[in-house]
């Protein structure tokens, strides 16, 4: 084995010298690089937020800042907002919300005036009313006003008052209009058709009359013991009066017995006018007094009259057909 010369030693220490600094040159190359790469970046950031400055309150994202510096800036705004929505329900559990309070508003409105002569003139308006009815003549005032005077009148504590006027005003049309049948056609079939258009024209009068005192009606009348309906009245004072015309009332009974006597021997009769007159004295409640008795009189002696006729050749069949009518 030859030894190294003296010459190849030194060309061996010239390329280890060579190579180490080849290697320190890249190094420095690479570290100049990466300066002139963060210098570049550096510049056009500055560049941009020169030309584009944004508010002072807005974040700028930091390259340098570490990923724990992010994460410590999250927990603490964290910590913050939980602090502060616990001091809110704290404070909300502290002050209970108060009851809403009421608002009074008072009326300083002083008692209306009645004017004067008020009574007076509105029962006047009432009883021209009233009259033109019982009349059958044209109404002066229409019914709506009709009716607000009367609910006035009670308003203002006139109903028993009123009530009273209604009354005595009914009456003296009721007693004249039963007084006119006086002296009338001694024909009872015409005389009991002027009875029954009496009565009938009484009926509408007062169903009338009762549409514009309703007012009265519904509240003074009810609210006052032994106090008839405005109807109630009507009929009342109708039996009242007819009761007192003895000659109307003794002609109406025995019209309607002869009526019946002629049916019976097989005539014929108006019936609607025999049901409608047999009607009034039901509806007027001297059906049993002043009708009944007398009918059932009449029954008996008509039937007796009848079985001795066919007592002498009649036979069963007779009796049959007498039991039959």
């Amino acid at each position: 084995m030859s030894h190294p010369t003296k010459r190849s030693a030194t060309a061996s220490t010239d390329a280890s010298s060579s190579s180490a600094a080849a290697a320190a040159t890249m190094k420095k190359a690479k570290s100049q690089a990466v300066a002139c790469s963060l210098d570049s970046k550096n510049s056009l950031s500055h560049h941009h937020h020169h030309h584009h400055r944004q508010h002072p309150d807005d974040a700028l994202f930091d390259p340098a800042a570490s990923p724990m510096a992010l994460d410590d800036d999250l927990k603490s705004d964290d910590q913050n907002a939980r602090g502060a929505v616990a001091a809110n329900l704290s404070r909300k559990k502290a002050t209970p919300p108060q009851p809403a309070k009421k608002l009074l508003i008072k009326l300083r409105k002083g008692k209306p005036t009645m004017p004067p002569n008020f009574e007076e003139d509105t029962w006047e308006t009432v009883r021209s009313a009233i009259s033109a009815i019982f009349l059958k003549q044209h109404l002066s005032c229409d019914l709506e006003k009709l009716y607000q005077a009367v609910s006035d009148m009670c308003l203002h504590k006139m109903g028993a008052n009123l009530y009273q006027r209604i009354e005595r005003e009914c009456e003296t049309h009721i007693s004249a209009a039963l007084q006119s049948l006086v002296g009338q056609s001694p024909d009872l079939v015409v005389f009991l058709s002027l009875v029954e258009r009496c009565w009938q024209d009484l009926s509408d009068q007062m169903l009338m009359i009762r549409g514009i005192a309703l007012y009265l009606d519904r509240t003074y009348v009810k609210q006052t013991t032994n106090v008839r309906s405005l109807w109630d009245m009507g009929l009342q004072l109708f039996r009242k009066h007819l009761s007192l015309c003895q000659e109307v009332e003794h002609k109406t009974v025995t019209g309607l017995l002869r009526m019946i006597e002629s049916e019976r021997l097989g005539e014929a009769v108006d019936r609607t006018l025999l049901n409608h007159l047999l009607k009034m004295f039901t509806a007027l409640g001297i059906y049993a007094e002043s009708f009944e008795k007398p009918f059932l009189e009449c029954t008996s002696e008509f039937y007796a009259a009848e079985a001795g006729k066919k007592r002498g050749g009649g036979g069963l069949f007779g009796g049959l057909q007498l039991i039959q009518r």
